[in-house]
């Protein structure tokens, strides 16, 4: 074999293997076993799977559904393989009207929703949803629970 062919061959076989390589399902770190057991359990059908290791968590992007239905998520679990909370971003014109209603009845009837900012919280305890709002020219978090409950959002993580 010449030696140009070996330098094809052994091109054909680098990219080939970069390229098995590029399709794993974790893009970045891989956490440990417990932790991709559970997210695979609760999240079965995610697509462009990104870990990144964050203050002792390991926090998980990814994709459900079908263009044009995507839909982007944010997963917290814990070293052990404990799930946190799940953040999934959700366009206004689909919020509850429950929620829409509780904000207008609220002190922040006459804020602004950010069309860009707001995201479905859940965690094993409870659920809401958090609206970034803007409200005399500054921006405020607003959750609002599933039964209608306004109140300034603590933001933890």
């Amino acid at each position: 074999m010449t030696d140009m062919k070996r330098l094809y061959v052994v091109l054909a076989v680098a990219v080939a293997a970069i390229a098995l390589l590029s399709c794993d399902k974790y893009e970045d770190g891989k956490p440990a076993k417990e932790v991709r057991t559970e997210f695979n359990k609760m999240y079965p059908d995610a697509k462009d799977v990104e870990w990144e290791p964050q203050r002792g968590f390991w926090v998980v992007s990814f994709e459900t559904g079908n263009p044009p239905d995507v839909v982007e998520h944010e997963a917290w679990y814990d070293a052990d393989g404990g799930w946190i909370r799940t953040e999934t971003e959700v366009y206004i014109s689909d919020l509850p009207k429950k929620v829409l209603d509780a904000i207008a009845a609220s002190e922040y009837a006459s804020a602004v929703i950010d069309r860009n900012d707001v995201v479905y919280v859940e965690t094993p305890e409870s659920s809401w949803y958090r609206l970034e709002l803007f409200l005399g020219g500054v921006e405020i978090h607003v959750d609002v629970t599933d039964d209608g409950k306004v109140s300034l959002s603590e933001m933890r993580f």
